[in-house]
């Protein structure tokens, strides 16, 4: 009974006009969006190589002076990503570019491949992106009148003059419309992986392939959800353009109210300090360390071994402390506030979908923030390096400054033998973790969705 009703419902919708308009619509963006892909991802990969390279000649430069290596300050840019045609993790508004020395990492910022500012990209047409947004909706496209048009041709009747149990048949609607939908999707995903491969600019090795079925996963599961609701919205009413009505206030709760107002709920409900503040308190304070500072502290003399240059090293690292104390609970602050509005936002199966990849693709919040960790690591340990070279030249006072060369070594170094941060993926493990919890949420709401159509369903009176 279930195949043959499953059957019916799957061939009703491919024989349909709706099917076929959708699929040639989905194929059109999934081939406009891997295209894009290729020439700015051929684009952002040269002006990387760019970036790469006069890095390097900035830290050849430096070499001559072993302390310039140490106190000068570097930057350094996250990798583009191959795998961000899957889905581009939100990074063109996460910080991707880190600023630090040996003596501190001293902060974050966004940089963008873009001359112009007003060219500057939000959005990608991510695979992720075509989910959230098209599939989704045409999900709710298929699925509003799922109950309600057989209502209103008073075709439900008919079929329950037959013994079919509910459930039997709300299951194979339900699974017919995902079926439908996820053909759909793994067509255009084909398509996509042609074009890339073709391209040459993407490696379809192994890793990548492994990323491709786990963002299938969780894109079936996002198909269920809407599928589910869609469901439940034709369940309860008589009326398709009512159906229809509640799906589509479904989607732009989930699509645009949630994540765009999550922003003034984060401000209201997790306030932090302004940047100005917390700049007037570290203003505050140093200025109170040069006042209380020993007096020749700021002098300065050819001498390495001048006496007074201890004293200028130690208030130059009072200093340093007093902005990295307060700037580093300011960042911890901005972590939490971050964390805790994605929470509120956990509500909307979207958002829910988007963090999933984000675990998945190794990208977006996960990856900004094992690169703040990890580049904090690499920081102590380029200091010890600096301070093990240091110890070998008899020549240097050792008296250690963070900004200046006045009273360290300046021998020269080889530009091999300087520690450079390389990013570090996150592994298996450290995905798995990050993703568990939105992966339960979406997989409740799924099974509450299913249950309250199948509760409503099997109380409708057919007569």
């Amino acid at each position: 009974m279930f195949k043959t009703l499953y059957i019916r419902q799957l061939q009703e919708y491919l024989y349909g006009m709706r099917f076929r308009v959708a699929m040639v619509i989905t194929m059109l963006v999934f081939i406009i969006g891997s295209v894009s892909f290729v020439n700015s991802y051929k684009n952002t990969q040269e002006s990387y190589a760019k970036y790469r390279a006069s890095q390097q000649e900035i830290l050849t430069e430096r070499a001559h002076n072993i302390s310039r290596v140490a106190t000068n300050r570097y930057e350094y840019i996250i990798t583009p990503r191959g795998n961000s045609v899957i889905a581009d993790c939100k990074e063109s508004v996460i910080p991707n570019r880190f600023e630090y020395s040996a003596y501190n990492v001293f902060g974050f910022s966004n940089r963008h491949d873009s001359n112009n500012p007003l060219l500057k990209k939000t959005e990608s047409l991510s695979w992720a992106f075509i989910f959230s947004m098209f599939l989704s909706f045409i999900t709710l496209l298929f699925s509003y009148d799922a109950v309600s048009g057989e209502k209103e041709a008073r075709t439900l009747s008919l079929v329950f003059s037959n013994p079919v149990p509910r459930a039997t048949l709300l299951i194979s609607k339900l699974l017919s419309i995902i079926t439908v939908v996820f053909l759909m999707a793994l067509v255009g995903i084909i398509l996509s992986m042609l074009i890339l491969a073709f391209s040459g600019k993407v490696v379809i090795d192994m890793p990548f392939v492994a990323e491709v079925i786990g963002f299938l996963c969780i894109g079936l599961l996002l198909i269920s959800t809407f599928s589910v609701f869609g469901l439940l919205s034709s369940v309860i009413t008589k009326q398709s353009n009512v159906s229809l009505l509640i799906s589509l206030c479904f989607w732009l709760a989930s699509a645009v109210v949630i994540p765009n107002t999550s922003i003034f709920w984060a401000n209201k409900l997790f306030q932090i300090p302004s940047f100005d503040e917390v700049t007037r308190i570290i203003s505050e304070e140093k200025n109170d360390i040069n006042r209380n500072a020993p007096e020749g502290s700021w002098s300065s003399s050819g001498d390495p071994f001048y006496y007074r240059h201890e004293l200028r090293a130690n208030n130059q690292t009072n200093l340093m402390n007093a902005e990295k104390k307060h700037k580093d609970a300011y960042y911890a602050q901005m972590f939490r506030q971050f964390e805790q509005t994605r929470m509120l936002t956990i509500i909307s199966p979207i958002a829910q979908f988007d963090y999933m990849n984000e675990a998945l693709q190794g990208g977006g919040y996960l990856r900004f923030r094992k690169n703040w960790d990890d580049l904090r690591i690499f920081q102590s340990q380029f200091l010890q390096w600096f301070k093990d070279m240091d110890a070998k030249d008899s020549e240097s006072p050792h008296w250690y400054n963070p900004y200046e060369d006045y009273s360290t070594s300046k021998k020269p170094v080889e530009v091999e033998q300087v520690p450079q941060y390389q990013e570090q993926l996150a592994s298996f493990g450290q995905r798995i973790a990050f993703i568990n919890g939105y992966l339960i949420a979406l997989m409740g709401t799924i099974a509450l969705l299913f249950l309250a159509s199948f509760v409503v369903f099997r109380r409708y009176d057919v007569r």
